[in-house]
């Protein structure tokens, strides 16, 4: 277990690792799993960076991929990196390095992300360098810093302490009594529909209550002339007469209308598009993107996610999706509420939760009555196991209880 104190986050991660003939490389919530270049020279390099050694004012994902790229020509065999540095998370995979998401675990492989066919030994480090072909990263806690002290100078000694105290302080007086108490307003619970006992994904009452105390909105069918290669969907303030299929959500919620804070690391293709530093063509387009150096950009939309009614809920935020949607207990952060027909039984109230995670889309079963169906392209379908993220793929849909299907789509809106 490594603790690494910042300037107030502090993240305790738990790493544990397989043996193998690449190079684990980590301290605190900075780790690199990599094809062994063959060059201690590189890996002190590499460990002067993720130990907090080499300052510098680049991240230190940037900084490990300018070392491997100067020690690989640009081409590294394998390369896994995550930094989960002030609570959040950035992760790079190069060839047949893989990061895979689990719950909030990180799992970094050489493998190029297929599953292995026996579990190996797995056996803790604190950190340091040591050969390895596998790494699983567990945050364990996010905490905060105390403040810093600054100590004052001691008074002289011999001097006086107070040189007196005023004569109108003296004098004063308090308020007769203590202020009156202010009265608690009664509250109806019997209006709350709390739903049958047995749907263990009804939103707690008070997030209820939040989607309850602002009017709707609704999010119209996103048009064809997206110029920034992105979906764009348009809002349409006056239509209020939601029919439960559509997306809404509070009119309270305004921060809705602008970016979130999360940022990427990113590069530019010719048109302008951003797209993950590790990619050689273009998310959007899919034009080549030439060598540049990687820079720290707001995060741009991922894409959208169609809906069978042709609606697109833009990928700017996390979506929630089921009959009664809420944010997620313990969220900072208020996704899109998809509301699904009420009349689809099989669907929960709370059936699919996707989230943004640095470049990937992440969707999770939130432990839904019906299932999710999960279809990447080219494969077969397959059942996604309840509360586990899988990372989603450009073009893949979702079927939720077998009733309502949704796709994923990144670039120009493709027509139905």
């Amino acid at each position: 277990m490594a603790t690494q104190w910042g300037e107030e986050a502090v993240v305790v991660v738990e790493t544990r690792y397989a043996a193998g003939d690449g190079v684990l490389l980590g301290a605190g919530d900075h780790w690199v799993l990599m094809t062994d270049p063959g060059d201690d020279d590189v890996l002190d390099e590499i460990w002067d960076v993720v130990s907090g050694a080499r300052a510098s004012d680049s991240s230190v994902t940037e900084q490990v991929l300018a070392i491997v790229d100067k020690a690989f020509a640009g081409e590294p065999p394998g390369l896994a990196i995550v930094d989960l540095a002030q609570g959040g998370s950035t992760s790079v995979s190069r060839g047949r390095g893989h990061v895979r998401v689990s719950g909030a675990d990180r799992i970094l492989s050489l493998d190029g992300g297929a599953d292995p066919a026996a579990v190996p030994r797995l056996r803790r480090l604190a950190g340091g360098v040591v050969a390895a072909s596998r790494a699983t990263l567990s945050p364990l806690a996010h905490r905060v810093s105390p403040p810093r002290v600054h100590a004052s100078p001691a008074p002289i000694a011999g001097g006086p302490l107070i040189d007196g105290i005023p004569d109108e302080i003296l004098a004063a007086t308090g308020p007769d009594g203590p202020p009156p108490r202010p009265r608690r307003r009664p509250t109806d619970e019997a209006g709350h529909d709390t739903g049958p006992l047995g749907d263990t994904t009804e939103p707690g009452p008070g997030f209820v209550e939040r989607i309850s105390e602002g009017a709707h909105t609704t999010i119209q069918p996103a048009t064809a002339d997206v110029a920034s290669g992105l979906l764009d969907p348009h809002v349409d303030d006056a239509d209020d007469d939601h029919d439960g299929s559509t997306v809404h959500r509070p009119e309270l919620a305004s921060h809705l209308r602008h970016g979130t804070s999360d940022t990427v690391l990113a590069v530019s293709c010719q048109t302008g598009h951003l797209t993950p530093a590790d990619s050689k063509v273009c998310r959007v387009c899919r034009q080549p993107v030439a060598p540049q150096e990687p820079r720290r950009v707001p995060r741009p939309v991922l894409g959208g996610l169609r809906l069978p009614t042709g609606e697109v809920v833009p990928l700017d935020r996390g979506v929630v999706l089921g009959r009664k949607p809420a944010p997620l207990e313990g969220s900072t952060d208020w996704p899109h509420l998809v509301h699904l027909p009420s009349d689809h039984t099989f669907v929960s109230r709370m059936h699919l939760h996707i989230e943004l995670d640095g470049w990937n889309v992440l969707a999770r079963d939130l432990d839904s009555r019906g299932g999710t169906m999960l279809t990447m392209p080219g494969r077969e379908p397959e059942r996604m196991r309840a509360r586990e993220a899988y990372v989603l793929e450009p073009g893949c849909s979702l079927d939720l209880a077998e009733v309502y299907e949704v796709r994923f789509e990144v670039g120009p809106v493709v027509p139905r």
